[in-house]
């Protein structure tokens, strides 16, 4: 499995960075490392990704907290991560991407219980809230002029 880790730090700096992931790897400011996170509040050792089989699970190693989807991981506490989860510490978020065919397959696993599954309604969701309130009000009415379009020429 090959994870595609991608760093941006508050400011604007981004680092990216493949990684085979065969058992677990480490992220934090220690020289192992994959992805220096270099930063006030990091640890040297501040979380680890670990393979169970064809699921990719977070454990939170620090003092300072790792963040998943907003909500803060319990440290030592193993969570398995979804497509699209968002993951945040101390002055950096982080982006892991599985390869396309580790991607499909973990689609077809069954759900975990609190997680949501990749694709399908969370994915609409996350797209629905990336757009301001003048872009849906936009979005809407040209659903609505379509809809009078369609309605004029099929009369």
């Amino acid at each position: 499995m090959e994870l595609l880790l991608t760093a941006r730090q508050e400011g604007g700096a981004t680092a990216s960075a493949r990684y085979p992931l065969q058992d677990s790897v480490t992220l934090g400011r220690g020289p192992d490392s994959p992805l220096l996170l270099d930063a006030t509040g990091i640890s040297r050792e501040h979380f680890r990704l670990q393979r169970e089989v064809d699921a990719v699970l977070i454990i939170d190693l620090s003092s300072n907290g790792t963040w998943v989807n907003a909500q803060k991981l319990t440290r030592g506490q193993p969570k398995p991560l979804a497509l699209g989860d968002e993951i945040k510490v101390p002055g950096f978020q982080i982006e892991i991407e599985w390869a396309e065919q580790t991607a499909v397959t973990l689609k077809r696993q069954p759900a975990i219980e609190g997680v949501p599954p990749p694709g399908g309604v969370h994915t609409l969701q996350k797209f629905a809230a990336s757009f301001s309130a003048f872009e849906k009000l936009m979005l809407l009415l040209a659903l609505v002029t379509l809809s009078a379009v369609f309605t004029y020429l099929s009369s």
